[in-house]
């Protein structure tokens, strides 16, 4: 009951801030989430941060933005030699294949699993420049080449 309260009374000081027209701001959609959270889309990251900042001179530092955040894309590499792990897999990657330029982007190893038929595989969260030059390419790992390929992400 306290969160449908709290909400209506945001959802009212939201409409009550002024015109979407007076910050010159379009909204796509304005939606209320089970969890008492307001979702408000806009069309541009201009008018997101033009809309925060009117939020936070009306309503202070009390309700908290957070701001959409794209994830990093994940690959999957395939038929990983034994000796390579989780710590040591970034620094390899790096170190045996020149060709791949980061330009600022990091390589992070997440987990490594063992198939049925005794082979490793490791999943790594790329930036989307590195992810481009990894498909094209074939990562040499110790003595092995190995193969990756996009892994899509699944919502719960």
């Amino acid at each position: 009951m306290n969160a449908v309260i709290l909400l209506s009374v945001y959802i009212a000081m939201l409409l009550s801030l002024s015109c979407p027209t007076d910050i010159k701001v379009g909204i796509k959609t304005l939606k209320t989430l089970q969890d008492g959270r307001i979702l408000i889309e806009t069309c541009c990251e201009e008018e997101i941060n033009s809309l925060s900042r009117a939020i936070n001179t009306k309503c202070g530092e009390q309700p908290e933005i957070m701001k959409h955040k794209l994830r990093k894309p994940r690959l999957k590499i395939y038929n990983v030699p034994e000796e390579i792990t989780i710590g040591n897999a970034t620094t390899v990657i790096k170190a045996q294949n020149p060709e791949i330029k980061l330009n600022g982007e990091d390589i992070t190893a997440k987990f490594r699993y063992k198939t049925r038929k005794g082979n490793y595989n490791i999943v790594i969260d790329v930036g989307p420049h590195t992810r481009k030059q990894i498909l094209q390419t074939k990562l040499k790992i110790g003595w092995e080449i190995c193969k990756a390929e996009y892994l899509v992400h699944t919502r719960c």
